[in-house]
């Protein structure tokens, strides 16, 4: 008998004596001991349960038709179809809870542009499918940071910020001296940078994909500020559960064979024609 095998047999044993003497175990009882794996609901089921959050050029959905489309949609259907999966869009998530929604079994994956942050090591990733770095962005006639980075006089800045956002989580980090504006979690982005555009704050620090579709609807209020590098750069990864080896060997493998394929330079070509983001 392994190791393994007897811990198991014992915790068993353990879990019939809590929860009624020494009979048969109860059917809760034993699903407590043999929790089934993501990896093991995946492939029972077939089919990959995303969550997912919209962002641009990433994740994007037509209002009119549900329909979804972006990098990261199409790598994962992609992932999907390599590994003979179907793939379903669960839900949206909330940042406030993503952590527990995986751990609890709410979605297998979030197949969205997912920084990889230490997040209390409570949240696993797969291997990044991107590189970006977070840029600064200032109202047009603010010079102030048309300088080097290690210039600008940060004590006397304020830094627009979102609370839990990986920019924010950088500028918190790396410029301690700094004053900060941070919304709640649940604002926008659009929100943030408001802040910068009615004086609020001096500079935020977003994604160029994310200023643009900022840009778009808030034609030349903000521009980018002419520093000497990015604030911070980060990887950007699907999301999922930790513990999940078997799964996350699963998809790595398939992030891998797009990667080599040039399947995945192809979506970065479709949907990143500006360069802004860096395929590891």
């Amino acid at each position: 008998m392994s190791l393994r095998s007897g811990f198991m047999i014992l915790l068993l044993c353990v879990v019939c004596f809590v929860s009624g003497g020494w009979g048969f175990a109860s059917e809760e009882s034993v699903a407590v001991v043999q929790k089934e794996s993501v990896y093991d609901r995946v492939t029972r089921t077939g089919k990959i349960r995303c969550g997912y959050f919209v962002e641009a050029p990433f994740t994007i959905k037509n209002e009119n038709t549900g329909e979804f489309s972006g990098l990261s949609v199409d790598l994962a259907k992609l992932l999907a179809k390599e590994l003979n999966l179907e793939l379903e869009w669960a839900g949206e998530i909330s940042f406030a809870t993503i952590t527990e929604d995986l751990n609890n079994n709410r979605y297998d994956m979030i197949c969205g542009s997912v920084f990889v942050l230490p997040r209390a090591g409570v949240m696993d990733y797969t291997n990044p499918y991107a590189h970006v770095s977070v840029q600064g962005y200032v109202r047009p006639d603010n010079t102030n940071f048309d300088k080097s980075f290690d210039d600008v006089s940060w004590k006397n800045v304020k830094i627009a910020g979102l609370d839990g956002e990986g920019a924010t989580t950088a500028a918190q980090k790396l410029l301690p001296q700094a004053q900060l504006e941070i919304l709640p979690q649940l604002s926008s982005i659009s929100e943030m940078l408001m802040l910068v555009s009615t004086g609020k704050a001096d500079i935020g620090f977003v994604m160029p994909s994310v200023f643009e579709e900022f840009n778009k609807n808030n034609p030349n209020k903000l521009r980018k500020a002419e520093l000497n590098k990015p604030l911070y750069t980060y990887a950007m990864s699907f999301g999922i559960a930790r513990g999940q080896e078997e799964f996350k060997a699963m998809m790595n493998n398939a992030l891998l064979q797009a990667s080599v394929s040039g399947e995945l330079g192809a979506l970065f070509q479709k949907y990143d024609p500006n360069g802004f983001f860096k395929q590891p």
